[in-house]
């Protein structure tokens, strides 16, 4: 079983702060994630390291949401996982177009401001979409979306940066 904590730091430079960055070939949220990824990427002085966390297997993160429209108990693997300079984790799921809308992602945006709660203080995250040229998060329980209309909600990622 894969171990990142047992790789070399130069083998983590290599793979641009990743731990693990194994990349489909192709699917719905690639080009989103790639541009996620790159954003991580230019804030080195921040982010110790990052993890693009994988869609399915024991092997990964994932967390137990209620599927309202199914009225049954799914998995969720969010996107990212991400270890901050200053000891926070943050643990993130990007979206875009109708994949950010409430009725795709609004019972894993709940589950997921859950969990973080519970994780305590130094946890931070939620679900990531890019808007007019900045990436934002939200991390309520009560999750909305609204394409150019992001409400109050809506955070800055790069004020997780500020200190």
């Amino acid at each position: 079983m894969f171990n990142p904590l047992e790789f070399q730091k130069d083998t983590i430079d290599d793979l641009n702060k990743s731990f693990l960055n194994l990349w489909k070939k192709d699917y719905k949220g690639k080009i989103n994630e790639a541009n996620f990824r790159d954003y991580i990427d230019s804030k080195e002085k921040d982010i110790e390291w990052w993890f693009k966390n994988g869609d399915y297997g024991k092997e990964y993160y994932a967390l137990k949401y209620w599927k309202t429209s199914e009225k049954v108990y799914r998995l969720f693997f969010p996107d990212w996982i991400i270890k901050f300079k200053d000891g926070r984790i943050g643990i993130f799921d990007t979206k875009a177009g109708d994949t950010a809308l409430p009725e795709k992602c609004k019972d894993k945006a709940k589950a997921l401001s859950i969990k973080l709660k519970s994780f305590g203080k130094d946890y931070v995250g939620g679900i990531a979409v890019f808007e007019n040229g900045i990436w934002y998060y939200n991390d309520v329980e009560e999750y909305d979306y609204s394409p150019n209309k992001l409400n109050n909600d809506w955070k800055k990622f790069e004020d997780l940066f500020k200190k």
